[in-house]
């Protein structure tokens, strides 16, 4: 069944579960079961209201306010807002994000269900049975600029591919909405767990990591560390074990693996959504990296997803 746009401004959403075809592909959660897309805003500027309404269901919503000041209420509770920040619901947690009259925040949503009914989880739960590590992301926090950018350019995303309707667009949606647990995992848990960095070496791996999936190479690497690209090839593989791009490609296999295992998106639009514009070379490199070429990968069965690179220590 094809996704619909809903009649309020700026919010595009998707038939409710049980409307929605019986073979329509879910993002797949070990021990939670799919995830279905509902709906998406991005830059949310509906007009305030007197009174909130807070409510709950089985639903999560990841909602990052890029901008303004104004208040929420998130599980029961009033919080102050100032953008940007995260805020993160998940199923039986009241909570509302109208504004009130004076307030300006801006923000970008994303919210989904399971196809099981009556399962939830708490977004810790969520996140660390689609990464196979331990997460426990903050439900309210202040979050980065980029954090924030991130959800936007993904509801954006999602947004155009429910207004136009393209073929397989039920596939390429998952496909997003496994991109926003991504980000979601990678500036609440990942980031938030690193120290900051202490050397050009260490803010190199960094900046490839945060631009692996960018037309980035070694000269911009070198740039954003300060160090020439020949000292920093060297100085970078002698602390982990590969030189940049060779680093860099790793990165991507093993989001490469995320996305197999847990949506079904064909292998050459996840080679596409990860920059690689020949599915045939990212399938060598997939086989590189993993043994096994990217089919024979997912056909394999249900596994712990590969986690992000190690901080530091070398790479296979």
């Amino acid at each position: 069944m094809m996704p619909r746009a809903a009649t309020a401004a700026g919010r595009f959403a998707l038939p409710r579960p049980e409307d929605a075809a019986a073979d329509s592909p879910f993002l797949r959660i070990p021990g939670i079961g799919g995830l279905r897309l509902l709906h998406c805003t991005h830059a949310d500027r509906d007009p305030p209201v007197a009174v909130r309404s807070p409510h709950r269901h089985d639903l999560w919503h990841c909602v990052a306010y890029s901008a303004g000041r104004g208040s929420c209420i998130h599980d029961g509770a009033v919080a102050a807002i100032t953008g940007p920040t995260l805020v993160l619901t998940a199923p039986g947690q009241l909570h509302s994000f109208s504004r009130l009259a004076g307030e300006d925040t801006v923000y970008h949503e994303v919210t989904f269900s399971t196809a099981r009914p009556g399962a939830s989880a708490g977004w810790d739960v969520l996140l660390s049975a689609w990464t196979g590590t331990a997460c426990a992301p903050p439900g309210l926090a202040p979050c980065t600029t980029a954090c924030a950018a991130d959800i936007g350019t993904i509801a954006t995303r999602m947004a155009a591919i429910i207004s136009a309707r393209p073929p397989h667009a039920p596939v390429l949606l998952q496909g997003l909405l496994a991109e926003m647990l991504l980000a979601v995992f990678r500036h609440a848990v990942a980031e938030a767990e690193r120290p900051a960095p202490v050397d050009a070496i260490e803010a190199a791996r960094r900046f490839v990591e945060a631009h692996a999936e960018d037309p980035i190479d070694l000269d911009a690497v070198a740039r954003a560390a300060g160090l020439s690209a020949k000292h920093l090839g060297r100085a970078f593989a002698s602390r982990f074990g590969a030189p940049p791009m060779r680093y860099r490609r790793s990165v991507l296999m093993r989001r490469a693996a995320v996305l197999l295992r847990t949506s079904d998106e064909p292998v050459d639009r996840v080679a596409a959504r990860l920059g690689y514009g020949d599915w045939r070379y990212f399938s060598r490199c997939f086989a590189a990296e993993h043994g096994v070429p990217p089919a024979a990968y997912r056909r394999a069965g249900p596994a712990d997803p590969v986690p992000p690179p190690p901080a530091s220590g070398r790479v296979r």
